[in-house]
């Protein structure tokens, strides 16, 4: 940490990190981020594919802004209760028997959601398949920050987190073009892939750090030869991770070594998710509804920020294990207040100026987005890592849920998105100073156990 905000890291790693370290094939263990990164980029699609579906929605159901705004809404509302209810319920049951039934529930909804007749229908489908996305990325995270290794761990969360992101950035690019010539109940089909990935996923095994938590550590080494390693310790050096009881408490994250930790934390997620979910939900509608914009003409600026997401999350995967977790978060969401800022003094005729740099402001505060959920994986122990990120994940969805409510509610009742802006850009200065002030670099650092 840089200047003491954030408490002190939890107790260090025990033989299962160290056995994670060694040498060793590993060779099914490399595939994990690929099979379950595919999976999470339809988790991803899910979450963001009405944005792109809203702008022919509002004109096909006759939608108002506020009732917009709810219909976004909706989805964040079932992801904000199902990150904390099934990140505690991977806590106790593990990690990927959670993850593979919230996969199935998400992908059927998908369905569901394509064949909507209403927008009562939508709205009732996206907050019950939210439960789903929100409870499964948090998860997910969870298994593969606890079977990467740790030097390279930044490397193998990014090759993750690039199929993870895609998610976002296919659903703008296959939006400008599937939707003008198929309709918008396309997008929401597609998001069932998953059904077609999930067997691929039978071979990998429970996460170690998870099996020697609950003291099943036979199990737990019997993980780690399935996953690739090559030597173990004896049976009498394998003791189990203590986790204070069977269920973990809400509580637990507040515990006098935890409290500064997850109160910086939450900060950080809450006003990334408010700008970041607030720019992507709600600019297609900008474009078109405040800069008057062509809903065609806007989809395709949309794939520019889309293309961008494809390209960070490698520049992240190359370069977090050598510079660390904290200075792109740092400046990219600095730059990006800038530029948000900045808009509300451009006049709406130049779309040019407009348009590049809300793309900044998207890209700036992706960084900070995109780097939080490995950094605070990595800053809380085995034992309540899941429930952490499951709790990140729903204070995010709080973020989000309320976002598009209160930009609805600002441009129905002012037609105005100065004030909007201005939100957007001092919430992206108060989270560059966060990972400035508050956030404790864990590049190169053990994980706790």
């Amino acid at each position: 940490m840089s200047n003491g905000a954030v408490a002190a890291m939890p107790s260090g790693p025990s033989w299962v990190g160290e056995s994670l370290d060694a040498a060793g094939a590993w060779s099914l263990r490399a595939k994990a981020p690929y099979l379950l990164g595919l999976l999470m980029l339809f988790d991803s699609w899910d979450s963001v594919v009405i944005a792109y579906t809203l702008p022919v929605l509002i004109g096909e159901w006759g939608l108002s802004a506020l009732q917009s705004g709810s219909l976004i809404s909706s989805g964040y509302a079932g992801q904000f209760v199902g990150a904390i209810v099934f990140g505690s319920l991977a806590e106790r049951y593990g990690r990927l028997p959670i993850l593979k039934l919230l996969v199935v529930i998400m992908s059927v909804l998908a369905l569901a959601c394509a064949m909507a007749r209403s927008y009562e229908q939508l709205i009732t489908l996206r907050a019950l398949q939210g439960l789903a996305i929100g409870g499964a990325l948090p998860v997910a995270i969870s298994y593969i920050n606890e079977i990467a290794p740790t030097a390279t761990r930044g490397r193998f969360f990014g090759t993750f987190q690039f199929l993870m992101v895609s998610g976002f950035g296919l659903a703008a690019l296959c939006s400008a073009w599937l939707i003008p010539a198929f309709g918008w109940r396309i997008m929401f089909g597609l998001g069932a892939a998953p059904l077609l990935l999930l067997p691929f996923t039978r071979k990998l095994p429970e996460s170690p750090r998870w099996l020697a938590a609950r003291g099943r550590v036979d199990e737990a080494a019997q993980s780690l030869e399935r996953l690739g390693s090559g030597a173990l310790p004896g049976a009498e050096a394998r003791p189990p991770i203590a986790i204070g009881g069977d269920r973990v408490p809400f509580a637990a994250l507040f515990a006098s070594d935890l409290r500064k930790t997850t109160v910086v934390t939450a900060l950080l997620w809450f006003l990334t998710s408010l700008v970041s979910f607030g720019l992507v939900t709600w600019i297609p509608s900008i474009y078109v509804g405040t800069f008057k914009i062509p809903v065609a003409e806007a989809l395709r600026y949309n794939a520019i920020v889309a293309v961008s997401i494809f390209i960070l999350p490698i520049i992240l995967r190359q370069s977090i294990d050598r510079i660390g977790r904290r200075p792109l978060p740092m400046f990219g969401t600095a730059i990006g207040g800038v530029a948000l800022i900045a808009m509300i003094f451009i006049d709406f005729d130049a779309t040019a100026w407009l348009v590049g740099l809300a793309i900044v402001g998207q890209i700036g505060i992706s960084i900070g987005s995109m780097v939080l959920w490995p950094s605070t994986a990595e800053i809380y122990a085995t034992r309540v890592r899941s429930l952490a990120l499951g709790t990140a994940s729903s204070v995010a969805r709080a973020a989000s849920m309320l976002t598009p409510v209160l930009v609805g509610g600002v441009l129905q009742v002012t037609g105005s998105i100065t004030p909007i802006f201005l939100v957007f850009g001092l919430a992206s200065f108060a989270v560059a100073l966060l990972w400035l002030w508050g956030v404790r670099e864990t590049a190169g650092r053990k994980m706790a156990d």
